[in-house]
């Protein structure tokens, strides 16, 4: 049974062999061009009368030139469809012509005997299929619901075991002591009288506001400078409270109608102002917007006399807040500023030019080379302008060119300088002269000091001593003595560092602790006072001062060279604090990685 199945297959395989076979000639036939078969079929009929003619002629008696029969001209075949009659027909031409004219009806009997081929086996091939498949496969038994994976157990990371090995190339934590150390001088036990700022203010002459201010300040370091009737504030060093004790008396007065109330509204805007530089940025641009505001809103009920004194501080106002801002901002607040004034008729009066010039020189600090040459030769002009108006505005325009001039040695280069500053010297000196002043005294101390580090041995001793002698002049005016005292104690330092002059150690530690005790020691003056306390011997006095400067302002080179040797020096002494010495080497390995 199982053979006959077998052989059954074969031969059905043998038959579809067959059937496309014979389908294939078929299409392959059928695909054939008609026109190529029709001159094939004329050009093997004109063969076939070449070869018939010359059989004739060979049996024939008569000789007949072979030549003359092969190029006779055969006439073509006409184009219609009736049979041509030939005189003979050879019977295997006639085979072969009915064996060519058939080739089509054979290709149709294969085609269609291959179709009825393929039908049968097709037929045959689905009926034993419904024979053996009883049940059509299912594959809906893949898409049953499995049920989900249990979890993995969820194991916890293995976190690696650290250990910590301390290196002597350790990096030490930034500005971390264990207790906080003031480094400051503690200022004076207060033995006058206690102020209550909020005590009804009363009615008593000009001067009782003046002296309440004075008394609620015991450290003297706010001042009222300039016009007596209008005076500024001029802060020395850092206040320490006393910027609040004031504003409290200023608010408290202000609201009456005498004398001293319209003092107290005149000063509230400039204390303000002086407060604002102790804030964080954005709580200092409100404050001094505010200020601006209410200046400029003052400035329509001022009479005549108060206008031009109202006008020039709105324009420092306005220099106080442009200084906040920062890069391009700055100097287009100050070109904007400026524009604005050139075309303000008030601008004339020389409180306002003076103004202008204050403008013009921070505008130059902001600036370099080319630029902030522009500034100061605009600062000239406004000089000029000044000078132009009268005897007491030429003075102050003499002292205002001699500040454009040092301004612009500043702008220079060491070597460079010293035209510069004796230009400033000698208009400066020139100044002091018409009208003695502790500011201008100050002015002239600082520029010959200056120009005693660019001098000659001999000629730098002179200028110190005409340094020295406007310093003097200049500590006379309380306003003006911390200032006094700090240019002293650097006029001092130059002169040690003279050639061929010996170190007066206990001069320049008594110029620093007279400093000290003055009351807060401004910024420009605390390298100076740690220079004169390494100098008096107190090394670790000196290490702490400059501790104390890196830790509030950027380090320099000089403090940084000065901190040095004073640890170098403290480190040879006998007895000293080894852990305090090492503390201060750390904030010093600090210091030196941020240069």
């Amino acid at each position: 049974m199982k053979g006959s199945s077998s052989s059954r297959s074969r031969d059905r395989l043998a038959v579809a062999r067959i059937a496309c076979l014979v389908l294939l000639a078929s299409i392959t036939g059928a695909c054939g061009n008609t026109r190529e078969e029709e001159e094939q079929r004329a050009r093997h009929a004109r063969q076939m009368r070449d070869v018939a003619r010359m059989l004739d002629a060979m049996e024939a008696s008569e000789p007949v030139d072979l030549a003359t029969i092969m190029e006779t001209p055969v006439p073509d075949l006409p184009t219609t469809t009736r049979r041509v009659a030939t005189p003979y027909v050879h019977p295997e031409q006639r085979t072969r012509g009915l064996g060519i004219a058939g080739w089509p009806f054979i290709a149709l009997g294969g085609a269609g005997t291959g179709t009825a081929a393929m039908l049968l086996l097709a037929m045959s091939r689905r009926r034993a299929r419904q024979r053996i498949v009883k049940e059509a496969p299912s594959i809906a038994s893949h898409f049953a619901d499995r049920p989900p994976d249990p979890p993995a157990a969820q194991v916890p990371p293995v976190s690696p075991a650290w250990v910590y090995r301390r290196s002597a190339y350790e990096t030490p934590d930034l500005h971390m002591t264990e207790q906080p150390v003031d480094l400051l001088v503690p200022p004076p036990p207060d033995d006058g009288p206690a102020i209550d700022a909020t005590a009804p203010a009363s009615s008593g002459p000009r001067g009782d506001l003046r002296e309440r201010l004075s008394a609620a300040d015991p450290l003297a370091t706010l001042h009222l400078v300039g016009d007596e009737r209008f005076p500024d504030i001029r802060r020395s060093g850092k206040t320490s409270g006393a910027e609040q004790a004031w504003e409290d008396i200023l608010v408290a007065q202000a609201h009456h109608d005498d004398e001293d109330a319209r003092l107290a509204r005149w000063l509230l805007p400039a204390l303000r102002m002086h407060r604002a530089r102790d804030l964080p940025q954005r709580d200092a641009e409100c404050l001094l917007i505010a200020i601006d505001e209410d200046a400029a809103r003052a400035l329509d009920g001022m009479d005549s006399e108060e206008q031009p004194h109202g006008f020039a501080r709105w324009i420092r106002f306005r220099l106080a807040r442009i200084g906040r801002l920062s890069g391009a901002n700055r100097l287009f607040a100050s070109r904007d500023l400026l524009a604005r004034l050139a075309h303000d008729p008030r601008c004339d009066h020389p409180l306002a030019l003076d103004a202008c010039i204050d403008v013009q020189l921070a505008w130059a600090s902001w600036l370099l080379g080319a630029a902030a040459a522009a500034r100061l030769d605009e600062a000239e002009r406004y000089c000029d302008r000044l000078a132009a108006i009268g005897p007491d505005a030429a003075k102050r325009a003499l002292r205002r060119r001699g500040e454009t001039w040092l301004h612009r040695a500043n702008t220079r280069k060491p070597a460079e300088r010293l035209p510069d500053l004796e230009r400033a010297q000698s208009l400066l000196d020139d100044a002091h002269a018409r009208r003695a002043e502790a500011e201008t005294a100050l002015l002239v101390a600082r520029t010959a000091q200056q120009r005693a580090r660019l001098l000659v041995a001999e000629e730098a001793a002179a200028a110190c001593s005409h340094a020295l002698l406007h310093a003097f002049l200049a500590e006379h005016d309380p306003a003006w003595r911390v200032d006094a005292l700090a240019c002293r104690l650097d006029i001092q330092l130059t002169y040690e560092a003279l050639p061929e002059h010996a170190v007066q150690a206990s001069v320049t530690a008594a110029l620093g602790r007279s400093l000290e005790a003055a009351g807060p020691v401004p910024a420009s003056a605390r390298t100076a006072v740690a220079e004169a306390r390494l100098h008096g011997g107190d090394h670790a006095g000196a290490a702490a001062w400059c501790e104390a400067i890196c830790r509030t302002d950027a380090p320099d080179d000089r403090v940084v060279r000065l901190w040095r040797d004073a640890c170098r020096r403290w480190a040879d002494a006998p007895d000293h604090d080894a852990g305090a010495l090492a503390q201060s080497l750390r904030q010093l390995a600090i210091a030196r990685s941020t240069l």
